[in-house]
């Protein structure tokens, strides 16, 4: 009899651990349903951002380029002057004219693609194809974020990089995303990305207000005023 409840016992453990495993998948299918699927993603080749960046009150327009696979390009500017960094897919580079630089400083990959980060220039979710691209994710069960019940996995990139998201249990909408900064001036701090105006454009649905937070301070909020899909954008664009 000890015998047979022991077995009844580990294949109930087995099958919760299957059944755990296949709710976090599903979950990231329901997401991926909610902002249009991933065939519409896929005939996604470059995006185009417009709007304002707010540091702590100061606020200035930028436009984001991104580009697949994986460029990316930002330009913030203000009173004549600009700042901005980009990727090739290869190497970075970065200028700030806000020191009067003239001259693109070159960047590592990891400094290249820290402002990614913060500013969450992919043009496609690291959720989409997730297996695919060496990726793995589980449940941690339920939690809340700003009085919404959400679903919250862990989700660890194939580089290793860890990050937690929050969807909304109704609809699925990202909410919330939780991640340790690349940004040196955070100095490593664990920060919340806050996802809020989903908006619908040519069948695909975008946040166009993300506010980002290393405890209660706000470090950037991100309002977008317009997103153009599959303009062309010359891959000589993000190139040092």
């Amino acid at each position: 009899m000890l015998l047979k409840r022991t077995f009844v016992f580990l294949f109930l453990f087995s099958f919760l651990n299957v059944l755990h495993a296949q709710t976090a998948n599903d979950i990231i299918l329901r997401y991926i349903e909610y902002i249009g699927g991933e065939k519409k993603w896929y005939a996604v080749k470059t995006i185009v951002t417009t709007g304002t960046y707010d540091y702590g009150g100061i606020v200035f327009p930028f436009t984001s380029y991104s580009k697949a696979p994986d460029l990316y390009k930002y330009i913030v500017t203000s009173n004549g002057k600009y700042f901005a960094q980009a990727f090739d897919g290869n190497e970075g580079w970065k200028i700030d004219g806000f020191k009067n630089e003239t001259q693109k400083t070159m960047l590592t990959r990891k400094a290249a693609t820290a402002m990614m980060n913060e500013a969450d220039v992919e043009l496609e979710s690291p959720l989409i194809d997730y297996k695919k691209k060496g990726s793995r994710v589980t449940s941690e069960g339920q939690d809340t974020v700003d009085a919404q019940t959400c679903f919250k996995l862990k989700f660890i990139r194939n580089n290793g990089d860890t990050e937690r998201y929050f969807f909304n249990t109704k609809n699925f909408e990202l909410v919330k995303k939780q991640m340790i900064s690349k940004n040196d001036e955070l100095d490593s701090s664990m920060i919340d990305i806050f996802y809020s105006d989903y908006r619908e454009v040519n069948g695909i649905k975008i946040p166009f207000k993300a506010v980002t937070k290393a405890g209660d301070q706000t470090i950037l909020t991100i309002t977008v005023d317009k997103v153009i899909l599959n303009e062309p954008v010359s891959s000589d664009e993000f190139k040092p």
